[in-house]
């Protein structure tokens, strides 16, 4: 499954969406206005120059109808009403609607036009051009910017990738103003920040959150979904993914960011990944009968079988991470903490476990977490690559259900998406996780991987004295 503009950014007709920032706000707009369905008007409520004029289908001035006026102090935007504009959309489907032409460029139309076009029958989607940025991949607004149509839904901060590793007074448009922003003390999500600095994935990530930057002037109820834009290469990949992994961890409490999308508007496939935010559920909760003690607390190498699970989840992409205990909870829990990892207790943990620890998480969960990736806590040699990949299949689209495979081996760990939950909360105590997903085999997206650590947990004594790391210098407290 290929991902488009209206998955990445939940687009449904009708809707005003007003794309700020710098590093290609241009290209977005007629990229996604080209993907849309529908009728769609788009304009700028700032300025537009001729060579961005030229990718419109069409384009219709206002000031040219001679129907864009003063009256009584107010514009009065008759034009809209009149049948040339109509007839634009009945054969072009998109037209752009610029104010008045002066020399390369034409001035923005009134804030109050976005949502007279919108009201129209003929127009499904109206984007709008709200910000300028010099042609800087990244920005600062001003105390006047950007220009936002108080009826927008969404607004999409844009930055272009090309700003990292470039020194922000080279790099940025109003670069102490971007500094003043970042290094903000009263955020929670302050960065250093000196205009003579490198541009870092945590800077970009602070501004893009900021309420003076990539938030300033979204109204209250719109969504906000960040575009990490101009990602061609693999380390620009990588970056990006930096950049949306610290907006969604930092964020996920008091924000109206749902998702970060991450792509390249000029290429043929525009849309690479869309993050959201995931949370590692580590079952920890388990009796351990054949093993004859808590496993999870047996020695591994510098620490415990819980402790190395926990590292190698430290060691990925995921957003966050909750470890659910039952048995021999506050001796778990000691490990968990030293971790600082939350955790949660299942009091059902002596039935159904792994299902109930599961259930227990699930309900725990905010609405802005979209999926779990479910760690068994007796997998400490699962490495962080694994995770990653699943990870990145879930972003690029794959499904709801994914699950990795060695040699047509299904193992864990397993992703299970939200539209799943409420079925997964209505299994019954006898069930198991691995029914949902037998259940659903037709969309259950498997994940091929080169290890068969997937297929390995330590069930009893033989299993951990065959896998255990030689040379253990940790005696666990509670361990036999």
């Amino acid at each position: 499954m290929n991902l488009d503009f209206l998955a990445a950014f939940g687009l449904q007709s009708p809707e005003l969406v007003a794309i700020v920032g710098g590093g290609g706000k241009t290209s977005l707009m007629f990229a996604l206005a080209n993907a849309l369905p529908g009728r769609a008007a788009l304009t700028t409520t700032t300025r537009i120059f001729a060579a961005q004029m030229k990718l419109a289908t069409a384009v219709f001035s206002l000031a040219e109808t001679g129907d864009w006026r003063l009256e009584t102090g107010e514009r009065s935007i008759s034009s809209l009403q009149s049948p040339s504009l109509q007839n634009i959309l009945d054969k072009h489907k998109r037209c752009l609607v610029i104010g008045q032409i002066q020399g390369d460029k034409a001035l923005g139309v009134p804030i109050d036009l976005p949502s007279q076009l919108l009201a129209r029958p003929d127009v499904d989607f109206v984007l709008v051009e709200a910000d300028g940025s010099r042609m800087r991949p990244i920005k600062a607004p001003a105390a006047h910017e950007p220009v936002i149509p108080p009826e927008t839904t969404l607004v999409i901060p844009v930055m272009g990738i090309d700003a990292l590793g470039g020194r922000i007074q080279d790099v940025a448009h109003r670069p102490e103003l971007l500094c003043s922003v970042i290094g903000d003390p009263y955020s929670v999500f302050r960065v250093p920040c000196a205009v003579e600095d490198t541009l870092t994935p945590e800077m970009a990530a602070a501004l893009l959150t900021h309420p003076q930057g990539g938030l300033k002037g979204a109204p209250v109820g719109a969504r906000v979904i960040p575009f990490i834009n101009k990602v061609e290469t693999a380390a620009q990949r990588t970056a990006a993914r930096q950049i949306a992994g610290h907006i969604l961890r930092n964020t996920q409490y008091a924000s109206p960011i749902p998702q970060v999308v991450i792509g390249a508007a000029k290429s043929s496939q525009p849309i690479h990944e869309v993050h959201r935010r995931v949370t590692a559920v580590v079952l920890a909760a388990g009796q351990a009968k054949r093993m004859g003690t808590v496993k999870q607390l047996l020695p591994w190498g510098d620490t415990t079988v819980l402790g190395q699970v926990l590292q190698n989840l430290g060691g990925t992409a995921v957003h966050d991470s909750l470890v659910v205990t039952g048995h021999e909870a506050e001796k778990v829990t000691a490990v968990v903490a030293a971790a600082n990892v939350p955790s949660i207790f299942n009091p059902h943990y002596a039935s159904g476990e792994m299902l109930s620890s599961l259930q227990t998480a699930v309900r725990h969960l905010t609405n802005s977490v979209t999926a779990v990736l479910v760690i068994l806590a007796d997998q400490p040699m699962i490495e962080p690559d694994t995770i990653n990949k699943l990870l990145e299949a879930y972003w690029q689209g794959k499904g709801d259900l994914i699950a990795p495979i060695f040699k047509e081996q299904r193992g864990n760990p397993v992703l299970i998406g939200r539209a799943y939950f409420r079925e997964l909360l209505a299994l019954t105590p006898n069930a198991a996780p691995r029914h949902l997903l037998r259940r659903h085999r037709r969309v259950l997206h498997l994940l091929p991987v080169n290890t068969d650590a997937i297929l390995r947990d330590l069930d009893d004594p033989a299993d951990y004295a065959r896998w255990r790391p030689t040379g253990n210098k940790k005696t666990a407290p509670g361990s036999a």
